[in-house]
């Protein structure tokens, strides 16, 4: 059974040092003086500095990316529910952030990103006012492991690769939360912004949306995890978004 646990401080996440040289083993050499060269020196092509001067560096320390944090397929299905500031709630739409136990994402970073992302004035803020609570709330935004994911938006197909609105469960994939969808290469933190508006969209009550035609941005409500259709990759909601609403 899915539950829900009071947020806990999140794990930190090691990340890779890189190696260091070992000391320098050349000694320096210095000539005798009846062996100097008292001529000006003759311009070389070696370097100035250490080598110049008859030491050798070393190699340059290898660089090391920091490891991808690992998205298991599975998780427990209890919850970690983000802390959230007492603000009044009058007229408008709660959601309660929650991240499944497990992953490698906190929830407090994860409900800043959503918050950020909700209450941004090129998005949903302009037609919705919604806030962030850790009590009951109206919609919980919950980021789940592949096979929670499968389990919450179930009679819905996700795969295990995509995200759902089911009920009052927003539900976005962990897997696309790391690794974003082609349409958005390069771009993670706009896939994120895309997922999450959209998601929540149809929480909100919009509907799907295709391209209108290509070359524009792409409406919110597309689902561009699967692709543009001829359209501009886009975070926000659009005019077509829009018109009907």
């Amino acid at each position: 059974m899915i539950t829900s646990a009071v947020a806990v401080p999140a794990l930190l996440i090691a990340q890779a040092v890189p190696e260091l040289d070992g000391a320098d083993r050349d000694a320096d050499v210095s000539l005798p003086p009846d062996l100097a060269d008292p001529s000006p020196p003759r311009a070389s092509g070696q370097p100035d500095g250490e080598v110049a001067a008859g030491r050798h560096r070393g190699p340059a320390p290898a660089r090391r990316t920091p490891p991808v944090p690992r998205v298991p397929e599975q998780g427990p299905g209890t919850f970690q529910v983000a802390a959230a500031p007492a603000v009044s709630t009058e007229g408008a739409t709660t959601y309660r952030v929650e991240v499944e136990d497990g992953l490698p994402f906190p929830a407090s970073q994860v409900a800043q990103f959503v918050e950020e992302t909700l209450t941004d004035q090129r998005g949903w803020a302009t037609r919705h006012r919604v806030v962030r609570v850790d009590g009951h709330a109206d919609l919980r935004i919950v980021l789940a492991t592949p096979e929670t994911v499968d389990e919450l938006c179930t009679p819905l197909d996700t795969g295990g690769r995509l995200s759902c609105r089911n009920g009052d469960n927003v539900v976005i994939n962990a897997w696309r939360w790391q690794f974003g969808a082609e349409s958005y290469t390069g771009d993670l933190t706009g896939y994120r912004r895309y997922v999450v508006n959209h998601e929540t969209g149809h929480a909100l009550g919009y509907a799907h949306v295709g391209c209108r035609k290509p070359g524009e941005l792409a409406p919110v409500m597309l689902q561009q995890t699967k692709g543009l259709e001829g359209c501009e990759q886009n975070p926000w909601p659009a005019r077509a978004d829009l018109v009907d609403h």
